[in-house]
Formats: C-alpha cells, structure tokens, sequence
C-alpha cells in the first residue's frame, strides 16, 4: 500500500478553539490543566479541553479507549481549528491502532507536541499523511522561552507551501500558498542556532522526520514506522546514559535504518551527569561520523524551553556546513 499525499494544516489564528488533549501520562500537579488554559486564554485562543483530561489511570492519563476518543473527537470536531498534546511522558504509542486514521486526513489541523507525542506524530503521517508539529506541549507552549517560535511556525507566515496532489486541504480564509523561498529553522546566524556543530559537511535534501528517539524505535517493525529512505533524521533525547544511547544507534543501525537516511540533525541529548554528558556528546560525534551523512549536533530540538518547532513530514534541505536547516516555507 503506497503512503497517502502530504496534507498541510492551516494555522491557527487568534480567536480559534484549542483542543487539549493527554494520550500520554497525567500532569504531576492537576492544577496544571487550569494554568495551560489561563495561558492560552489570555494570547486571544478558546480552549476545549478534552473529555477525559484530567483522568488519571497510575501512569497513564485514563485508558487507552478514553486517550484515544479525545483526539479523535478533536480532529472530527469542525469547531477545534489545532490540538496540543498537554505533556508527554509515556502511553501514546499503546492507542495508535484506536486513532482513527481516516477523519484525521479528513478533517486536517495541526497537532502539537513532543517527547512521547513521537510516535503519535509519526503514526498520523504514516497512515493519513497530514503534517504535524513537533514542539512544546501545551503545558510548556507560548511561554516567554518560545513564543516566538510558537507564532512563528503555527500561527504567522503564509499558510502551507504549493505541491502536487489534489487533496490540499482548502484555503478559506487561511492564507495563499508560498511563493517565496525557504523557511529557516535554525541557523548558526540566528539565536535559535547559535551552538549548533558541523559534524559531516554537505547538504542534504529531503522530508524531515524524527523526534524522540526512545519513542522511535518503539515503532520499528510495526504498520507504524515510517519510510527512512533519504531522509532528513533528528533526533533527541533526555535523561538517557551513554550507552543507552549507543545501544539505540545499533539498534537503528542493525535495522537498516541509519544506511537508508541522506541527512542526520542531532537535537539536545541532556543528562544531569557532567561526566555521563561528555561520554554522550562524544558517543554522538562518533556515531554521526560513522553515518557519514551531512549531519549537525546541539540543534536546538528537545528536552529544554527554547526549544523550535518542527513540521514532521514537511521537505527540508539541511546545510551541514553552515549549521542552517530550512523548509519550504507554508
């Protein structure tokens, strides 16, 4: 079965209605559902907060059937113009078979979301080919560290870029399609990109996937892993030992993957362990020369606030050697 064409969400604008939804794990503090609404509120957005939002199951945010209805009475919901995952944590990989793949195509709209919403991500653009948002979940978007970031790629710009295909989601009133050049997502001449490191010269050009990269390789050899070939790959983690990421690189590595990719973007991998960082920034550097494919490190992609956001799916074109990575603007 062939992948479905790429669909690019509109934007958002002010005044829409914000599904919030948690197909993860709870909040450590409920009141933290009422603090994200209060933030949304106050930048002009409504909010609808999901049926079972405050739901609490031990480590998960109600069951899996419950998680699951949330976003998918969002993305049927004609009035809910974005969803925001409210945080990540761990579970969003156990509902994937109960989305439903269908409306989502159908009823296009960006979902937000990092860490655990990896595989969420990855499975909607597998299976019904819309472009979703890797970046602040609810609980950290629009927040003094990132909400330039956040009006910059959701909410302003012209809307999606032009394309083959004819099941574009209709334009209304959301904008007319780019006929500018790229859109830069980080370079080392901006403040996003400022630390970013060439690893492997070159450029690269090709549809951006990646995110979480324990949450990744929780769909290796399921319906829903992604196609890896000529990709641009990034990736990020948080908290993990060195070998632990050195055993996910073979992981990748033996499953064919990490020969298949064109380019290679290495976001935060951060550990509280002075000792145990410089072991992971030097298993990094080793295994993206090993790759050989032009690749970055220190990108500004994961674990901390400033953190960009990154359209999944979108065609990108990655300059290893002046640390810059762009998309066609949309």
């Amino acid at each position: 079965m062939s992948a479905p064409s790429l669909i690019f969400p509109p934007r958002l604008a002010p005044g829409d209605i914000i599904g919030i939804a948690a197909p993860a794990s709870p909040p450590e503090k409920p009141e933290l559902i009422d603090e994200v609404i209060e933030r949304f509120t106050a930048l002009g957005f409504k909010i609808k907060p999901g049926r079972y939002l405050r739901k609490r199951e031990g480590y998960l945010a109600g069951s899996d059937e419950e998680r699951a209805a949330d976003i998918n009475a969002f993305f049927a919901d004609p009035e809910v113009r974005g969803i925001f995952a409210l945080r990540g944590g761990y579970g969003s990989c156990r509902i994937l078979p109960l989305l439903d793949y269908a409306a989502i195509r159908e009823n296009p709209k960006p979902f937000v979301g990092y860490s655990d919403m990896t595989a969420m991500q990855l499975a909607i653009l597998v299976k019904a080919g819309l472009v979703t948002f890797h970046g602040s979940n609810a609980s950290s978007a629009f927040q003094p560290e990132n909400i330039a970031a956040c009006r910059r790629m959701l909410m302003e710009g012209s809307r999606r870029p032009p394309g083959d295909g004819e099941e574009r989601p209709a334009l209304g009133d959301r904008g007319l399609p780019s006929e500018g050049g790229p859109e830069i997502l980080f370079s080392r001449d901006d403040a996003h990109g400022a630390n970013v490191k060439t690893v492997v010269t070159g450029r690269a050009q090709g549809q951006l996937l990646g995110g979480n990269m324990t949450c990744l390789l929780r769909l290796l050899a399921t319906p829903y892993a992604p196609d890896f070939r000529g990709v641009i790959l990034f990736l990020e983690d948080t908290g993990e030992k060195a070998y632990r990421v050195d055993g996910m690189f073979t992981h990748l590595r033996l499953a064919g993957i990490l020969s298949q990719i064109g380019g290679l973007v290495l976001g935060q991998f951060d550990h509280a362990d002075p000792t145990e960082q410089a072991r992971i920034t030097a298993c990094l550097q080793r295994e993206a020369e090993c790759i050989g494919v032009p690749s970055v490190s220190s990108a500004p992609i994961g674990h901390f606030p400033e953190q960009i956001i990154v359209p999944q799916g979108a065609n990108a074109e990655l300059d290893a050697g002046t640390g810059s990575l762009s998309i066609r603007a949309f």
